[in-house]
């Protein structure tokens, strides 16, 4: 039975500030409030379910339901309560209810607050509390409270529903490790014990590059300062000083065998190993050869490389050797291993090399453009403001002089006006490994939160099409605008590294038919599993179960799952949307993906991931949230009259004309003189979108006359398109 001996009073927001909130537990102060509890579970049963009267006096009089009191001068009134059972070591709220005079108050907040602490002091381990998956506002609610999805029932047969489980992990000294699963970070994202580098071995070859006159010099470079900005570590065989020293001419001692051993050295494997190891090797390696004994000194020497790597369990090997390279598939599915050209560690920069302008807040710009050996001396002075050591400056960010022109890296300068506001650098990605950029923005300059978004976006672009990557981003220690910034594009923070942040990328729409291909890419790059089949489309807040890297099973709702995969979009068999139109001229500025680049400034709303399709007042009723947002390019404008891209919906609400101000038209296509192009109404419908996909093959108007969604009264308005639709233009859009 639960002891509590005392009444506890809460500060909440706004007018909480004027009136205290009274957590009574003891039965004699809430027996007095017994009638309040009863009359306010039963009008609201479709959330909280059925009791009989007689149930809540035994749970007042085993001190299991605490009561919240608004507290007046002379009076106190009931604000709500928290009913709950308990079986050491763990909890279930049965009820939780606020009046409705009081919500928005923290009342809720603060009747699981005082079961929180009192059951940390108990030694509880945690809370438990069933929510119908269908109660978004209750979901909401517990999210925010930190439980967790932890797994999905089924409900009773009378209303068919489906119930979430939810859990909360009390900070209570414990035998056993808690899941560390948190409603904030789901897959499990904390990068602070994965920040591991793979140790690759060097070739030959590769080090005898470094000499300033060989053909390969500038590719062994980007090596070693890929190593230098901690991609990756580099090792050696034992067998490398063999081969040094039988081909020394004239007993001479070589330097490089003095500069080779300052790396870490892996010894040969013993006879019994290689006489195991080898005959499979040569058969991967030199087939030809296999069976003829023509095998030479070298290629001797190439297979003790690669037995090394295998028997040290080590990720591979860096060569030049073109007979290695051409049979790394065979490596990597026999032994995993990986022979690698030192051509992979050269970055895409002609990708970059378009200067992109964006029109910012205000009236100043904001240009992104590759960095050159003219900034170092500015990007250098930025870093020191923000409070990176120049070690550090020199290593992991690239920022020296003679690393500008580097292929190793994307180095990246955003600028408001002629001075440098941000500043980005990231290496290449290994085989799916995480890409590890490192970002800095000057937060006391103008256009701060501007170049902190563009640099975002280049760093979002880097993805290819249809890929899957696991984003590292380190930034210096108090950069909050640029943590707030990165938070809107997905970003989670690390809690075991302060100045971590960590995001997957999927830049592809997940569905029946590539689903196993991306779930399989999934889990190589972040170790995130999904679940083997794609699930059918209930709700966007239907639960999905995923396993995280640590091998804990979280059920993460189809909302947030897409938000902390974007740009992804789950487009499930029986999932709706509604398809809006947009002038050319509106689209190009809007969407940020037109197929011919603009000469002038890109549009304010392409900086931020979350956008505004302004439209008349009686279009609110076809957006629900979660819809997929599918953009018709109207004929008028010399448009395409074609489906061009498509979105999701996060939100729609009404909005006066007279309320509007310059910034919240900064997410839209439309400055505050068009507003009446959208409608007489002075009442505005906005809606807000992200994950923007542009479609590959328009789909187009015959087309979509063809499926039923096409005729001239439809496409003036916003409308709604069945699951059926939805498909149809999704295959065709993406043939």
């Amino acid at each position: 039975m639960l002891t509590i001996c005392r009444i506890e009073t809460f500060r909440g927001e706004g007018s909480m500030e004027e009136c205290g909130t009274s957590i009574l537990v003891e039965p004699v102060g809430v027996a007095a409030f017994l009638n309040d509890v009863v009359a306010a579970a039963d009008a609201d049963r479709n959330a909280l379910g059925f009791f009989p009267d007689s149930v809540y006096g035994d749970y007042c009089r085993r001190q299991q339901l605490f009561i919240a009191t608004v507290d007046g001068d002379d009076t106190r009134t009931y604000g709500g309560h928290l009913l709950f059972d308990v079986t050491f070591p763990k909890a279930h709220v049965r009820q939780i209810h606020v009046a409705a005079a009081h919500r928005g108050r923290g009342v809720g907040a603060a009747l699981l607050n005082e079961l929180k602490t009192h059951l940390t002091q108990l030694g509880f381990i945690s809370i438990h509390a069933r929510v119908a998956e269908d109660l978004v506002a209750a979901n909401g609610f517990w999210n925010g409270q930190g439980f967790y999805p932890q797994r999905l029932e089924l409900g009773g047969m009378r209303k068919n529903r489906t119930i979430v489980v939810r859990a909360h992990e009390l900070n209570t000294p414990q035998l056993f490790e808690r899941s560390g699963i948190t409603a904030a970070d789901p897959l499990g994202l904390d990068i602070g014990e994965q920040r591991t580098r793979p140790l690759y071995l060097l070739d030959l070859n590769v080090l005898f590059d470094l000499g300033p006159r060989r053909e390969r010099h500038r590719l062994a470079m980007d090596v070693f300062k890929a190593e230098r900005m901690q991609i990756c570590s580099l090792a050696i065989s034992s067998e490398i000083e063999v081969e040094l020293r039988r081909t020394a001419k004239d007993a001479k001692t070589d330097p490089m065998l003095s500069f080779a051993s300052t790396f870490a050295r892996f010894p040969v494997p013993e006879s019994d190993v290689l006489d195991r190891l080898l005959p499979r090797l040569v058969e991967l390696v030199f087939p030809d050869r296999a069976g003829a004994g023509t095998l030479n000194a070298n290629d001797l020497s190439d297979l003790r490389h690669l037995a090394t790597a295998v028997h040290c369990a080590l990720p591979g090997l860096i060569t030049n050797d073109e007979t290695i390279l051409n049979s790394a598939p065979a490596l990597r599915r026999e032994f995993g291993i990986d022979a690698i050209s030192p051509k992979l560690f050269q970055a895409p920069l002609d990708e970059h090399e378009e200067r992109v302008v964006h029109g910012g807040g205000g009236n100043h710009l904001i240009t992104v453009e590759l960095a050159s050996d003219r900034d170092v001396s500015e990007v250098r002075e930025l870093l020191t403001e923000v409070g990176v050591e120049v070690p550090d400056q020199v290593g992991q960010w690239a920022a020296t002089g003679d690393d500008a022109q580097t292929s190793a890296c994307v180095r990246l300068v955003a600028r408001c006006g002629s001075e440098i506001v941000g500043y980005v650098a990231w290496p290449v990605s290994l085989h799916g490994a995480a890409s590890h950029a490192h970002m800095a923005v000057s937060e006391r300059r103008p256009g701060a939160r501007e170049s902190a978004q563009a640099l975002l976006h280049r760093l979002a672009d880097s993805v290819p099409a249809g890929g899957v990557a696991l984003i590292h981003l380190s930034c210096p220690p108090r950069q909050a605008e640029l943590r707030e910034v990165a938070a809107a594009f997905g970003y989670t923070a690390s809690p075991s590294a302060s100045t971590e942040l960590m995001k997957i990328a999927i830049k592809d729409r997940l569905r029946p038919a590539n689903w196993t291909s991306v779930q399989q890419q999934l889990k190589r790059t972040a170790s995130v599993v999904l679940p083997e089949a794609a699930p059918d489309y209930r709700h966007v807040d239907q639960a999905v179960p995923v396993v995280r890297p640590d091998g804990e099973r979280a059920w993460v709702p189809i909302f947030q799952l897409e938000s902390l995969l974007a740009p992804a979009l789950l487009c499930l068999p029986g999932r709706a949307g509604v398809m809006v139109p947009i002038r050319r001229r509106f689209e190009e500025q809007l969407l940020a993906q037109s197929p011919q680049m603009s000469f002038l400034p890109l549009n304010k709303s392409q900086l931020t991931p979350q956008r505004h399709y302004l439209s008349g007042r009686n279009t609110l009723k076809s957006f629900e949230r979660g819809d997929l947002l599918f953009f018709y390019e109207s004929l008028s404008d010399r448009g395409s009259g074609s489906v061009v891209a498509m979105g999701r919906v996060l939100r729609a609400y009404h909005q006066e004309e007279s309320s509007f101000q310059p910034e919240d038209l900064l997410a839209s296509a439309l400055s505050e003189g068009q507003l009446s192009e959208i409608g007489s109404s002075t009442t505005k419908t906005i809606t807000v979108f992200d994950n923007v996909m542009r479609f590959p093959k328009p789909v187009s108007l015959r087309e979509l006359e063809m499926l039923g969604c096409g005729r001239p009264q439809q496409l003036l308005t916003a409308q709604r398109l069945s699951p059926a639709q939805v498909t149809a233009i999704l295959e065709k859009g993406f043939q």
